[in-house]
């Protein structure tokens, strides 16, 4: 059995399924959303053999992680629910499939930034973090699934912190005020419309209030106090959420940054004079065909990304470390993955030990006087140790190198019946894994 074959604790086990705007395109992404995402947890949780299930879901990408005992089976599963929820097939080439190992290199990747539409951005590693936190609320996450993200959360934080790959990204919010200057020029004497008084709703609504004098900033949310606390900060006015239609006709610009749906074709339909809006909700909070409209110019997330990435040379000086990094820990997993099958077939060898070194200490004091019991204790115990020395050494150098014929010739000779049957998964998951490996490489 080759030796890059690793235990399926938390790594072998692995699948991810997904779309993403690099491999899928915009329309496929935006499409395969799901507006609540119980459904869609509900859907993957039905597949037989999952075992613990994370959906990691942006404006970039929805992604299905999961812990599975039939890689194949669940693989065609999770493409079946997205090619449902889309509503036709998808070629195979726009699906990203990831197993194993590279799994968690995908998602180090992901909470790293690497693989964000504005490169280096963070926003995408609390959105990692979420996820994570979401499925473990409701139950969702298996412990393999929690090592991984808590692992990937730590792995997004150290490349921010030992690289400059964030340094001089300006964000989202940032950008799409750039946007609207680009589009519009002097903004003095205009009416921008601020929807969703959220952290990325302040950062645009102060970003404006600071740089652009003159400026009339009107704050909507659907908590109007936190509308009013942020309009009074700004010198600008609150409104209800659902006073939005109305106040279109006022205003000369819109940015929107909320994750509902706010503005459609009905709500544009009386529209009377020109406007431009700059929709930055994840998922989109303004429907394309408003952009049918002939008074609407409306800008996504995706041109928002255009005016933030023009900075990114710097950045992408940055990206060799960052990708030094994930190995560097990826090999830290690994590591931890082959010692947890070791860990566990010697968890399972020495409670074995203890049992029969009990009974027969109990057998041999009924022949002793009681003050040789002590005795008893002490050398049993020593006997044991020393016998058994040789063999968890053997144990521990196998695991570290991978070798799951040891491993699995040990835990039959002592009869460890939990690890045999942990190993077996891991021949009956090598067979699954070579053949979508072999798929894989010849696509």
């Amino acid at each position: 059995m080759p030796a890059s074959y690793r235990s399926p604790t938390f790594l072998d086990d692995l699948v991810m399924v997904g779309v993403n705007l690099k491999k899928s395109g915009k329309e496929l992404v935006e499409s395969s959303a799901f507006p609540q995402i119980d459904a869609a947890y509900s859907s993957i949780l039905r597949v037989p053999a999952v075992r613990g299930v994370v959906i990691l879901q942006t404006c970039n990408r929805f992604e299905v992680y999961v812990t599975t005992t039939n890689k194949g089976a669940t693989i065609e599963s999770i493409k079946s629910i997205i090619e449902a929820r889309v509503g036709r097939p998808i070629p195979e080439e726009k699906f990203d499939v990831k197993i194993g190992i590279d799994v968690a290199r995908h998602l180090f990747r992901v909470a790293s930034g690497l693989e964000s539409l504005v490169l280096g951005e963070g926003d995408i590693l609390r959105q990692v973090r979420e996820a994570m936190e979401y499925s473990a609320k409701k139950g969702y996450i298996d412990k393999g699934l929690r090592q991984l993200f808590e692992e990937a959360v730590k792995v997004g934080k150290r490349v921010r912190r030992e690289t400059d790959l964030g340094k001089g990204n300006i964000g989202i919010p940032s950008a799409s005020v750039a946007l609207l200057k680009e589009l519009m020029g002097d903004l003095s004497g205009k009416k921008v419309l601020v929807i969703g008084a959220g952290m990325a709703g302040e950062i645009i609504a102060k970003n404006l209030h600071k740089k652009e004098k003159g400026v009339e900033i009107w704050i909507a949310n659907r908590t109007l106090e936190k509308a009013e606390l942020l309009a009074k900060e700004v010198g600008g006015k609150a409104f209800p959420l659902s006073k939005v239609p109305e106040l279109l006709n006022e205003v000369d610009a819109v940015i929107s940054a909320v994750s509902v749906t706010v503005i459609d074709s009905s709500t544009v339909r009386n529209l009377r004079k020109p406007l431009l809006i700059i929709d930055i909700g994840e998922p989109p909070s303004v429907s394309p065909e408003v952009a049918k409209h002939p008074l609407v110019t409306l800008k996504d997330m995706y041109a928002v990304a255009e005016v933030a990435n023009r900075n990114a040379n710097e950045r992408l000086k940055e990206v060799s470390k960052a990708e030094s990094i994930i190995e560097e820990e990826l090999n830290k997993l690994m590591d931890l993955s082959q010692k947890l099958l070791g860990d566990k077939i010697l968890k399972e060898l020495m409670e074995r030990a203890e049992q029969i070194r009990l009974n027969e200490v109990e057998r041999a004091k009924s022949k002793v006087p009681k003050e040789y019991w002590p005795i008893l204790e002490k050398m049993s115990k020593s006997m044991v140790k020393k016998i058994l020395k040789d063999t968890i050494l053997r144990v521990k150098e196998a695991s570290l190198k991978g070798d799951l014929q040891l491993l699995r010739l040990t835990a039959e000779l002592f009869g460890l019946k939990d690890s045999l049957s942990e190993l077996e998964l891991v021949y009956e998951y090598n067979g699954v894994n070579e053949k979508l490996l072999q798929r894989n490489v010849n696509k």
